[in-house]
């Protein structure tokens, strides 16, 4: 089976999986379904590789579709659609990972216009627990490449939409060896409809090859999915009623104050287990300059707010693949864009960044 025109193809795939699944496809037992909460997030998935049995890979790609993706309450919820990577599977004992795809909804609320539909990149590395940052708006029906590359002879790998370099995830291990498609949610009430295609890996002569996925569903009762080894459909079992929202193209946007600066540390705080953040500061500096510690690559150097806190931060609103723990750390940073007050991203770290050698250094509290 081809799959080309999103339109037709999803309506297609939809009608074959929801008869698959009318003919009696077995569903897991009440018991050891996840809950679909913020803490206990629900998965549907074609992978290639396993952690058990790795298949070593330099690179790994696909077109990623999405016909909805939508959720209720994006102060609190979020859908999304995603590639991802298991990196360093000669260690078991890390947990490491790279990963970039669309979501739907936010676990927190800012003067900005972040709650919108939007492509991200994320990762977990050895010694950094996580970062997420958002490259730009999302589309329905636009289909994207999304590709990650490791850098030969190095522990990094590159993070490319379209063949564009969007983030490089820095000393993240060479070992590669388990990728997947598919979708991430933290509601029950979440629809989405989307489709990976021309899902493939480069093996570690450099070869392409065309991914064999097998599909894994946590909740069958609530979603439907199909692959033919390249191309993965999924689906929520309840129908996309109503369209994703864009991030909305506002010209009369305001520069963030120091309170709403002071707002987004403690809702981001909240959203992941931390009430009273410690020690809010921030520094005024440019996107260009943080790229060393954050890995983006932007099209423009535009100022921004880096703002950093500690606390006792568990990642709850980290998007992290099927099977990884959620993200732990002392430190929470988040990168404002210092005219429309927009955020960019986030990051949970172990150890703080100093501040002072990206300018002055002022007290949010």
């Amino acid at each position: 089976m081809r799959i080309l025109s999103p339109v037709r193809s999803f309506s297609a795939v939809l009608v074959l999986i929801s008869s698959m699944f009318a003919a009696g496809v077995s569903q897991a037992s009440a018991a050891s379904q996840p809950a679909c909460t913020i803490s206990d997030h629900c998965y549907a998935v074609g992978f290639i590789g396993s952690k058990q049995q790795p298949l070593w890979m330099n690179g790994v790609g696909s077109d990623l579709t999405v016909g909805c993706l939508h959720v209720d309450n994006r102060d609190a919820e979020f859908a999304n659609w995603e590639q991802w990577l298991l990196t360093n599977l000669n260690n078991p004992k890390l947990d490491t990972w790279v990963e970039a795809g669309m979501t739907a909804g936010t676990l927190y609320s800012s003067p900005g216009r972040e709650k919108g539909f939007l492509w991200y990149w994320a990762d977990q590395r050895p010694g950094v627990p996580y970062r997420e940052f958002y490259i730009k708006s999302a589309h329905e029906l636009t289909s994207e490449n999304v590709t990650f590359r490791w850098v030969p002879n190095s522990p990094n790998w590159e993070i490319r939409q379209n063949g564009g370099l969007v983030g490089i995830s820095e000393g993240n291990g060479a070992f590669g060896g388990q990728a997947g498609n598919g979708l991430e949610v933290t509601v029950p009430s979440a629809r989405v409809f989307a489709n990976s295609s021309k899902f493939q890996y480069q093996d570690t002569g450099n070869q392409w090859h065309p991914a064999q996925a097998e599909l894994v569903n946590d909740r069958p009762d609530l979603f439907l999915m199909y692959t033919n080894g390249q191309n993965i459909t999924g689906a929520t079992r309840k129908p996309c009623i109503d369209k994703t929202e864009k991030m909305s193209a506002e010209s009369n946007v305001t520069p963030p104050t120091s309170a709403d600066l002071l707002g987004v540390a403690k809702r981001l705080a909240a959203a992941n287990g931390e009430s009273s953040p410690a020690d809010i500061r921030y520094v005024k500096t440019d996107r260009n300059a943080l790229k060393y510690i954050d890995g983006t690559q932007p099209k423009a150097n535009d100022p921004v707010y880096l703002i950093q806190m500690t606390g006792n931060f568990v990642g709850y609103a980290a998007k992290i693949p099927r099977g990884s723990n959620a993200p732990r750390g002392n430190v929470l940073t988040v990168t404002v864009d210092a005219k429309s007050g927009q955020m960019l991203g986030w990051s949970i770290l172990v150890e703080p960044h100093d501040l002072a050698t990206f300018g002055v250094v002022s007290a949010l509290q």
